[in-house]
């Protein structure tokens, strides 16, 4: 993920700097990198596909095809301060689902599209691998909210 800051702080600028935010993957793996933060902190994620910011300017970070054996997820990630690149899983979404749309509306509610649930190798009709959201049916599609009350 690239980090681009327009010149003289002006969006409408024709020029800017850019350099890596985070190289997504294995904390592990020696070519990750989470914008300085000590690698051993940080939650694994791999296969970044949307990325939207909170009020706060956090970025948060959904995944599409996780390769690293686990779920796909919503992740936050701080941008500035000592936390600054400290990516942390938020929720995960269901097996064979990927997570998509983040909508962070205030500092308490987040909205996710989950899409086929389910969609996994050797998953069929009459046995699916998942009835989400329910537990008696095939698999379906669906927004979500999570909120802090």
């Amino acid at each position: 993920m690239l980090e681009i800051t327009e010149a003289d702080g002006d969006a409408a600028s024709e020029t800017f700097t850019w350099w890596l935010f985070m190289v997504c993957g294995d904390p592990e793996a020696p070519e990750t990198y989470f914008a300085g933060f000590p690698k051993e902190g940080v939650s694994p994620i791999s296969c970044p596909d949307n990325v939207a910011f909170d009020p706060s300017s956090n970025l948060w970070i959904s995944t599409d095809g996780n390769r690293l054996g686990s779920n796909d997820g919503l992740f936050a990630v701080p941008t500035a301060g000592s936390e600054r690149g400290n990516v942390r899983q938020f929720l995960t979404v269901p097996v064979g689902a990927e997570t998509c749309g983040p909508l962070i509306v205030d500092d308490k509610s987040v909205f996710v599209a989950v899409q086929h649930p389910g969609e996994t190798d050797g998953s069929t009709f009459e046995n699916p691998s998942s009835t989400w959201p329910h537990t008696d049916d095939f698999p379906r599609p669906s927004v979500v909210v999570a909120y802090r009350a």
